[in-house]
């Protein structure tokens, strides 16, 4: 910490240098204005610019077989407009690809298009959004995968397992909005104070939305390993209808916990687990009495679930950081 000692001049006005350094970096010079704001505890935030809007971010990606992850990539880093140009005409198949991309980004639209290039623009104003009600979006959307999923491979529904399938891309979609927002937010200070939150809010939000778009992934498999033809035995159906509602009751708890900062509810995660995991180990042991086509689709069921009681118990433990 470095002090400075107050001036005063003989009309009464206070003065104070700033470091020349900073001065610098910055790049203040004389004339610059400055902008300050008091602190509730008494502190003055001295800022090296007003609050102005800034340039948009632009970016041009040449068409190529990875424009849907260069999009992709460009969107999390925060720019705000994306040309995708070739020096002959866009091919069927990359406009076909970048549409499809855009649809999966929230707030991305197609601003300008001809032969040789789209242009996408974000029409997302960072400072509007709120990273904890994305969350709960997320969870919104999450939990009922889960509920739908294990419902479907039960009951042999593979109508509501596709449906759970769908559901992903609308959890990436909001998942990738959370990371376009915390990345921009950790790089502006500015920004970090609109939305109100701290940089370390910022990591643990980017954390909580990796582990919900992971819990998401692991309904789908659950969901993909449905089979028609081959019904559940009615045992294996029983068990994992046990475990599903535990995993549920896990999941709900720990999202809680984190955004809550319950610690209460957070510690009655783990003694869940450890309860599942005799109805886990009950339903490995059933499942070698399981017709032999079913055996495959029911262990990646059971994996899966496993792994999202394990996910549960992850989320759990950020509530003590917090």
């Amino acid at each position: 910490m470095e002090l400075r000692k107050l001036q005063r001049t003989p009309d009464g006005t206070y003065l104070v240098t700033i470091p020349k350094a900073w001065a610098k970096r910055v790049g203040l010079e004389q004339g610059s204005v400055v902008s300050y704001e008091e602190r509730q505890d008494g502190r003055l935030l001295l800022s090296p610019r007003i609050d102005e809007e800034r340039p948009p971010l632009e970016v041009i990606l040449e068409a190529s077989p990875f424009v849907r992850r260069e999009i992709i990539e460009r969107y999390l880093l925060g720019y705000d407009i994306i040309r995708i140009q070739s020096k002959d005409s866009l091919s069927p198949e990359t406009r076909d690809e970048v549409r499809k991309t855009t649809k999966r980004l929230v707030g991305l639209e197609v601003l300008e298009e001809d032969a040789k290039k789209i242009v996408l623009q974000c029409l997302m104003e960072p400072s509007l959004l709120n990273p904890e009600r994305i969350l709960r979006r997320l969870e919104m959307l999450s939990m009922p995968m889960q509920i739908d999923a294990v419902q479907a491979f039960v009951e042999s529904n593979t109508e509501l397992a596709n449906g759970v399938v769908e559901r992903d891309e609308e959890v990436d979609r909001w998942y990738f909005l959370l990371v376009r927002l915390v990345r921009a937010a950790i790089a502006d200070t500015y920004l970090l104070e609109k939305i109100k939150v701290s940089s370390v809010d910022c990591l643990d939000f980017r954390l909580l939305a990796s582990y919900i778009e992971t819990f998401a992934d692991y309904a789908v498999t659950v969901a993909e390993n449905t089979q028609d033809r081959i019904p559940v035995p009615k045992e294996q159906q029983i068990l994992f209808q046990k475990i599903g509602a535990s995993v549920n009751t896990m999941y709900k708890d720990a999202v809680g916990s984190v955004l809550s900062r319950d610690l209460k509810l957070a510690s009655s995660v783990s003694p869940r687990f450890k309860e599942t995991k005799k109805i886990l180990a009950e339903a490995e042991t059933s499942i070698a009495k399981a017709p032999r086509p079913m055996v495959n689709h029911l262990v990646a069921a059971l994996i899966a679930l496993n792994r999202m009681c394990e996910v549960s118990v992850d989320i759990s433990d950020l509530t003590i950081t917090r």
